[in-house]
């Protein structure tokens, strides 16, 4: 409990809320060089969190997230519009590059079995950022918030368990929310398919 009390801790807390609070910024914003302005410097902070808690796979994670997010910004930039919708052979071999850095980060900066949650939340959350169905998209932001909140557990950073889990809630309550609604949708379309059926008979 005394060590929960000590000015490493109560700052590492202050950093992973300010953290926190960034991530909650890119979801009002919609101009992109503020959403990676605000990724950017919340994986800053994080990470500074991460090093007073000990947290080394954290923090490895975190520099490689930035890196994957300034450069996917720079590409997206220059896509084509044709592009936009599907991956190309370069988006494969930059997930396959960062998969490996994750990797090899997390060799080197691994304390154990529990401390590879990092590493599973964020390769799992840069797959996921691949993915052009939505489904799958949202599917895996709940596992990525499961491991998140897992390693925040094992850093025993109250902080972060707290608010990942309300991001967590958050990201099944959309979950559900785009699967009611899919369904929905669907269901209509029988629907009118239906009515214009008999109408034609």
């Amino acid at each position: 409990m005394e060590e929960l009390l000590t000015p490493q801790y109560i700052t590492s807390q202050v950093f992973v809320i300010l953290a926190y609070a960034l991530i909650a910024l890119t979801y009002f914003v919609t101009r992109r060089r503020v959403q990676l302005s605000a990724l950017i410097t919340s994986n800053t902070l994080m990470g500074i969190g991460f090093i007073l808690l000990g947290g080394w796979v954290g923090l490895s994670m975190c520099i490689i997230a930035i890196c994957r997010d300034i450069t996917n910004s720079i590409l997206d930039a220059r896509r084509k519009p044709k592009d936009k919708l599907k991956n190309t052979r370069l988006d494969w071999w930059l997930l396959a590059l960062w998969l490996v850095a994750l990797t090899v980060a997390t060799i080197f900066t691994q304390e154990g079995f529990m401390t590879l949650f990092a590493f599973f939340a964020t390769a799992t959350f840069t797959i996921s950022i691949w993915q052009k169905n939505q489904l799958i998209y949202r599917l895996l932001g709940v596992v990525v918030g499961i491991f998140w909140t897992i390693y925040n557990v094992v850093l025993w950073s109250i902080a972060g368990m707290t608010l990942e889990s309300v991001l967590l809630i958050a990201t099944i309550v959309g979950l559900i929310t785009y699967c009611v609604k899919h369904v929905s949708g669907k269901s209509t379309e029988k629907k009118e398919s239906s009515k214009n059926t008999s109408a034609a008979e």
